[in-house]
């Protein structure tokens, strides 16, 4: 077993496996594009079936709270799974057969359902369900495909990905509407077996140098593992304040422009400089990047309510972008830099259920209070990230 020094020495010349972060990030944009599409037909499946409306972001809000429980048990179990066999694939596999095999059988479902309409409820939250056990798993693999200096320009890829089909949504909800909810799920499943499958062949046989470092006395801290999911939470409440609170400023101030766009600007950017992003968090350090963007993202918080022109908006939609490119791009990195390889899944699963607590704690509590202002969201927004920002500044790597 190689020891700590001789590791970092070899890590210089370990290359990253472009092909397998490649492979990873397909996977991550298939869950994130069935996601889109799956929100984008909510409404009309579960009035479909008979219920109202309204019931759909309450299904939303119950997904978000089972997976805040789902998200780090499918990653602390994929690390149990990966010390006894040596793969994180069996959870993987069983993830994606089960969401795909669901998702197809959502719409199908949906007319023939009948007086039995509880049943298209239970299967949406089933298929929430298991898209959750194997999100977490197949980002863990990340630690395999590049040395622990390169995480973040690796992670650039995820975050290009993450971006692109998040502009999805609004530039091209009309058309996924249009093609109708049988087309657009199947055609997400497909896509979402096709890229665990890329993910599956393209799995470097050998794991990463780093791996191979003996810590069998050394225990998983419980400070980091909560530093990790607060971190989760105080970044995605800012970035869900930040979608959410824009568009509503710009219709009350601005009548010439058309919010879905703007936001749909804010992702494109936040892909575009996702490379840059990376390259420089290798050159500055992961947490001086972080912090930088942490920062940016609370002055242009500060902007929105300043926002009279359509230029002056996309300024700020494109400052959000980048900015949050900073901050989303080095998550992943920085909870890798937190955990111990054994236990890298949990680490993983406890950021996402931060995530899910954001969505949760937004569409549960501040969404439905009449007194929560635009104004009173962009205080908020900042509050969450000098919280991210103060565990990013307090947190010890374990390398």
């Amino acid at each position: 077993m190689k020891t700590t020094n001789q590791i970092a020495l070899s890590q210089l010349q370990q290359p990253i496996v472009w092909i397998s972060v490649a492979a990873l990030a397909a996977v991550y944009g298939s869950f994130t594009l069935s996601w889109v599409i799956y929100r984008v037909h909510l409404a009309g499946l579960v009035t479909q079936a008979g219920f109202s409306e309204a019931f759909a972001p309450v299904l939303l809000l119950i997904e978000a709270i089972v997976a805040i429980v789902i998200e780090p048990w499918a990653g602390w179990f994929s690390d149990q799974i990966q010390q006894q066999k040596g793969t994180r694939f069996p959870i993987i596999s069983l993830g994606v057969i089960l969401s795909s095999a669901l998702f197809v059988a959502i719409p199908v479902g949906a007319p023939l359902v009948g007086s039995m309409r509880w049943i298209i409820p239970s299967l949406l939250i089933a298929w929430a369900i298991t898209t959750n056990l194997f999100r977490c798993p197949a980002l863990a693999l990340l630690r395999r495909y590049a040395p622990m200096s390169q995480l973040p320009q690796a992670a650039s890829l995820l975050t290009l990905m993450f971006g692109l089909v998040g502009a999805v949504a609004p530039f091209g909800n009309q058309l996924i509407k249009s093609l109708g909810a049988p087309m657009t799920f199947v055609f997400a499943a497909i896509l979402t077996v096709m890229s665990a499958v890329w993910l599956k062949v393209s799995n470097p046989p050998i794991v990463s140098l780093e791996e191979n470092v003996d810590r069998s006395n050394q225990q998983v801290s419980i400070v980091h593992l909560a530093l990790i999911f607060i971190t989760g939470l105080g970044v995605i409440l800012a970035f869900r304040l930040a979608i959410e609170t824009f568009p509503k400023l710009l219709t009350a101030q601005l009548d010439s422009i058309h919010p879905p766009m703007i936001i749909g600007a804010m992702f494109l950017t936040l892909a575009i400089a996702a490379f840059p992003a990376g390259k420089l968090a290798v050159y500055l350090g992961n947490t001086k990047t972080m912090l930088i963007g942490l920062g940016a993202v609370a002055v242009f918080l500060g902007l929105m309510p300043l926002v009279f022109s359509d230029s002056f908006a996309l300024i700020v939609a494109i400052g959000l972008g980048i900015a949050f490119s900073l901050i989303i791009n080095g998550t992943l990195p920085f909870t890798l830099d937190l955990v111990f390889p054994k236990n890298t899944g949990l680490g993983v699963g406890l950021f996402f259920g931060g995530a899910d607590a954001a969505h949760s704690l937004y569409a549960g509590v501040l969404n439905q209070s009449d007194r929560f202002s635009p104004m009173t969201a962009i205080l908020a927004g900042i509050v969450a990230l000098l919280i991210a920002g103060i565990c990013i500044i307090v947190s010890k790597p374990t390398h």
